[in-house]
């Protein structure tokens, strides 16, 4: 999924099938700053990953899994970001 600057998105993460949010081709980025709100199921958590390039490392946010809702502001360039519940459906919100 893309998202395009100045934009605003929530997006439902099912266990097992993660979510993937890139900038606008291969070789963008993310529009920046962006925040991202990670709200786990009741019984679950949820990873926020991000990959700087399009063939890079996906490295996990600082927060790792989270168990509660968590935010944070990203404010370096990110080509892409990946979210993965475990056990129950969680929700990520994404802002420009």
């Amino acid at each position: 999924m893309r998202i395009p600057p100045n934009m605003s998105r929530a997006l439902s993460v099912s266990p097992g099938t993660p979510q993937t949010l890139v900038g606008g081709s291969p070789t963008a980025v993310l529009p920046t700053p962006l925040t991202v709100a990670a709200t786990p199921g009741a019984l679950g958590t949820l990873l926020v990953e991000y990959q700087i390039s399009e063939s890079g490392t996906w490295i996990a946010w600082p927060a790792g899994d989270v168990a509660t809702a968590t935010v944070y502001v990203l404010t370096g360039p990110v080509h892409a970001l990946r979210f993965t519940a475990t056990t129950d459906d969680g929700v990520v919100e994404i802002a420009q």
